[in-house]
């Protein structure tokens, strides 16, 4: 018998959630309870008392993978040089990583996909969260005189409407280098000119 070694809860629901992810970028939707409880060798009954439903297991599942994507994109903007590198910094990480953690991989894509469609609560928080951050870049551009003038939540939204085909998953499989659709750079490229403030020179 294999005695596994004492976690505390938060360590435990880590450890499912990990798990949980891992099977899906593997099986896709079809994941089980049953099947992350046999990956962990415990029983499903100790699964289901930290989430109690698939679906709440794959809203958790979902919430945790977007969180690396928007560290990701808070990284990127911490390291640039001025606010408007920070957002070109945030559009492109954006799209760098939902293509490597959500689009290149098929079943991973497959979970993501259906969590936009459907709206999950995980998929609107982390747009809410990207909006907000850019939308404070924004803010501190126009102050710099690098944006041009606008309510900053409202233009963080127009900018990532603008990336949409190169920071939703479907899109980037459909679209991406493919003609006609222009690559990433150019696309993040055209957002950061309709920012621009009009009275600079030279463009960002």
């Amino acid at each position: 018998m294999n005695i596994l070694p004492r976690r505390d809860p938060d360590e435990t629901r880590a450890l499912i959630l990990s798990t949980a992810w891992d099977l899906f970028r593997q099986l896709g939707a079809r994941t089980t309870i049953a099947d992350v409880a046999d990956a962990l060798k415990m029983s499903s009954a100790n699964v289901y008392r930290y989430f109690p439903t698939k679906k709440a297991l794959t809203d958790a599942t979902c919430e945790m993978a977007l969180g690396t994507v928007f560290e990701a994109i808070a990284e990127a903007a911490a390291t640039a040089a001025t606010p408007a590198k920070a957002v070109e910094a945030m559009l492109y990480a954006m799209h760098v990583t939902m293509r490597d953690q959500m689009t290149d991989d098929a079943r991973a894509h497959e979970i993501v996909d259906v969590a936009i469609r459907e709206r999950w609560p995980a998929i609107d928080a982390f747009h809410v969260n990207c909006a907000t951050l850019i939308a404070q870049m924004i803010a501190h551009g126009q102050a710099a005189g690098e944006f041009g003038p606008g309510d900053p939540e409202v233009l963080a939204i127009g900018a990532m409407a603008a990336c949409a085909c190169v920071h939703h998953p479907s899109l980037i499989a459909q679209c991406l280098n493919k003609d006609p659709w222009p690559g990433p750079e150019a696309i993040v490229a055209f957002a950061m000119r309709a920012l621009r403030n009009p009275e600079q020179s030279p463009p960002l």
